[in-house]
């Protein structure tokens, strides 16, 4: 089932000089209970796209062509049909009030209920998001965590109040890399997946990670019910992502941006192993020649540039060999 269509989308932005195109001609489906990442550079539009499915355009935006939503019965609401999670974890918690409460607030916006009952089931999802120290957690201020425990309760927030959809805008790219596979790890136990061997960290020009580094995370038993029964039904994932290791991990789908168009999109594993685009073939080659620095200890601060008139790849070298930003 389409949970979104988008025909002869695009959005531009309005200011004292005029009108500044995001988005130009986008056509896609999205299917319910599907994982899609949206993949592309800084500045590619996705992130555009994301807050438009969202209904988070802001006031100077301007939008043309068409998104429907036929997989919703009713308009959807953001935060109670379409949960958010942003790449600073940080900016979307307020730092004077405790999480528990915060989290339980958000249910009662969107779904209502009793207080007690809104912290209960609070308290139940930082449990499901393996928050460390669960008894005392709830009762704690933002600042009392680190950003991957952060990027946790801001899950829990934005998955309380059950949504259908779960747009994560970059909710890893702030973070370290072992954290950022925790996360991810997270994300794919909440919807009742496991990673497969072929598609795990690294396998896209990186290191695997150890799994020691992950103690205390929950693991799902082989017979325990897949978890998007908790969820309410399949969730539709919207991922945005620069980060091709990590669009291999959580998508079935990847629609692929470059300079505000859709250049390509279908199944991941297809695009992966024989993509079309020049465009989707030049972002590929950027992570095998940057190799293991992608994801190692220490990453890479040199990044791989792609030259926009014919997509070749090039290294900057950096001056006594070290990288650059």
């Amino acid at each position: 089932m389409k949970l979104f269509s988008l025909r002869g989308f695009g959005v531009s932005y309005r200011d004292r000089a005029g009108l500044h195109p995001a988005l130009q001609g986008i056509d896609l489906d999205i299917e319910a209970g599907r994982h899609l990442a949206l993949l592309g550079e800084s500045g590619s539009g996705k992130s555009t796209l994301a807050a438009a499915l969202a209904g988070l355009l802001p006031a100077n935006a301007v939008s043309t062509g068409r998104l429907t939503r036929p997989g919703f019965a009713f308009e959807p609401r953001p935060g109670r049909d379409i949960g958010m999670v942003f790449q600073d974890p940080g900016g979307s918690l307020d730092p004077l009030i405790r999480v528990g409460d915060q989290i339980a607030e958000a249910r009662r916006a969107c779904r209502g209920g009793r207080r007690g009952d809104a912290l209960a089931l609070a308290r139940d999802w930082l449990q499901r998001v393996a928050l460390p120290e669960l008894h005392s957690a709830s009762r704690k201020y933002p600042h009392q965590f680190s950003g991957g425990q952060k990027q946790r309760i801001a899950l829990a927030a934005a998955l309380v109040s059950e949504p259908s959809v779960l747009i994560a805008d970059e909710p890893t790219s702030a973070l370290d890399s072992i954290t950022q596979h925790a996360i991810v790890e997270l994300l794919r136990t909440l919807m009742g997946r496991s990673i497969p061997a072929d598609r795990a960290m690294g396998s896209i020009g990186g290191n695997r990670q150890d799994a020691k580094h992950l103690q205390g995370f929950p693991s799902r038993p082989r017979d325990e019910p897949r978890r998007e029964t908790l969820l309410g039904g399949g969730l539709t994932l919207v991922f945005v992502t620069h980060d091709i290791a990590l669009a291999s991990q959580l998508a079935d789908d990847v629609a692929v941006l470059y300079q505000g168009r859709l250049v390509e999109a279908g199944p991941a594993e297809r695009l992966f192993r024989a993509p079309a685009h020049p465009y989707l073939k030049a972002l590929l080659a950027t992570r095998q020649e940057l190799g293991n620095q992608a994801f190692g200890g220490s990453r890479s601060r040199r990044f791989a540039e792609i030259d926009s008139r014919d997509f070749s790849v090039r290294i900057p070298q950096a001056a006594g060999g070290a990288g650059h930003g």
